[in-house]
């Protein structure tokens, strides 16, 4: 087996941890939308679980349809699944 490179853990933690802080983003501006858009208390509740919905809704889609078999990983973080493995 090849040497790993010591820099891909560091890598991947640093990664989830920035892809975690996305499932907080209803959290973070929900204020501000209560504000403008006279929105109640109750809001966050929806906001928060519409976001993690749509988290969990876009994994299964991934794994369904195979898509990190099909595409190389390189480009589907940036939106571009052009390139075939």
């Amino acid at each position: 087996m090849p040497a790993v490179p010591a820099r891909i853990l560091p890598t991947i933690v640093i990664s989830q941890f920035a892809a975690t802080s996305l499932w907080f983003a209803g959290n973070a501006v929900m204020p501000d939308l209560q504000r403008s858009a006279g929105l109640p208390a109750s809001a966050v509740g929806d906001i928060t679980i519409a976001v993690q919905l749509g988290f969990i809704a876009g994994t299964l889609v991934f794994a369904w349809l195979a898509i990190a078999d099909r595409y190389s990983p390189r480009g589907g973080q940036c939106g571009d699944a052009g390139e075939r493995r």
